[in-house]
């Protein structure tokens, strides 16, 4: 698959906003179902981060405002808005889950006879965090999702909530209720497993992805829209699929943030001036931008999925959007 190409140049160096092809960029070319259904797991994700990676790796050279349009949410495509639609309606969230996996979520709702109604991307929250994401986008202050079924201010919006903390866990929904969001602890909940050293993660996480569209999606009472997405996604840091960096040159940023790709400035203190770090004074907080790999001591350093940083992979989230 080629990478920098001629048009990928002349894009990045166009002005104005650039996430209008990049994102039909990742999800038709390096992301594309094509590719998914014809190379096996392990090359799909390996040549895919190496593409994204070299982009990205101009992307920080040359056209960084980029990094700026992965903060502004889009207009329309927030969980709140769908959310408060008039129709009955369900919020599927599958935790951590990226571009990436969209070839498979389509497989999966074509077997189940939904009709797509719409497929795009949408933007994490900044720091690309869960709790972030729910503070920010759903207004319910920095809970953990598997909170969400006791805030009174959604059951206002007539918003009732599911938490699944594992892909075969299965509830009883309220057909009664005029929103159903089920919040699904997969696939972000395995990126501390010994597996998530190694690229063959990917792959094994097919089967529980299937375990968990079978305990949500298809338990959905029929005749409701339903927008399947995420929170966050990840960027998959394996050999020489990140930022070409010394590791002098990332110490300070190292001993600043330890094993995280972010830090909040009212527990980290001053952040130090690096051309890598992104700092959000009005956020409170300082976030790695693009594919920096920092190399912290302990068990940190040999996870290999990660979020919470300023990076395509880790901000651009599917959002599909399905008629049952």
């Amino acid at each position: 698959m080629g990478s920098f190409t001629r048009e990928l140049f002349e894009q990045l160096s166009a002005p104005g906003p650039r996430l209008d092809w990049l994102i039909p960029w990742l999800t038709g070319t390096v992301w594309s179902a094509e590719r998914f259904a014809t190379l096996p797991s392990d090359r799909y994700l390996m040549e895919g981060e190496r593409t994204v990676n070299e982009v990205e790796e101009v992307i920080a050279a040359a056209a960084p405002r980029i990094y700026d349009e992965l903060t502004v949410v889009p207009d329309g495509r927030t969980i709140s808005r769908f959310l408060d639609a008039p129709d009955p309606c369900v919020v599927v969230v599958f935790d951590g889950l990226s571009l990436r996996e969209i070839p498979a979520l389509l497989r999966l709702g074509s077997a189940a006879g939904l009709r797509l109604a719409e497929e795009g991307a949408s933007l994490a929250a900044v720091p690309s965090e869960t709790m972030d994401f729910v503070d920010q986008r759903l207004g319910c202050g920095r809970v953990a999702p598997s909170q969400l079924a006791g805030r009174r201010d959604l059951k206002d919006r007539g918003v009732a909530c599911y938490y699944y903390a594992h892909p075969g866990e299965r509830h009883s929904l309220d057909g009664r209720a005029r929103v159903l969001l089920l919040w699904s602890a997969f696939p972000d909940n395995t990126y501390a497993d010994s597996g998530a050293r190694f690229a063959e993660h990917f792959a094994q996480n097919q089967a529980p992805l299937e375990a968990a569209w079978k305990a949500t999606v298809m338990s959905i009472p029929k005749g409701r829209r339903i927008l399947v997405t995420s929170d966050h996604g990840y960027v998959f840091l394996g050999a020489g699929l990140s930022f070409s960096r010394h590791k002098e040159e990332l110490r300070a940023l190292t001993a600043y943030l330890g094993g995280e790709r972010y830090a909040r400035l009212n527990e980290q203190g001053e952040p130090p001036e690096h051309d890598d770090l992104a700092v959000y004074r009005d956020r409170g907080v300082a976030v790695l931008r693009g594919r920096i790999h920092p190399h912290p001591p302990g068990p940190a350093a040999a996870r290999l999925y990660k979020h919470g940083g300023l990076s395509l992979m880790e901000m651009l989230t599917p959002w599909l959007v399905f008629a049952s």
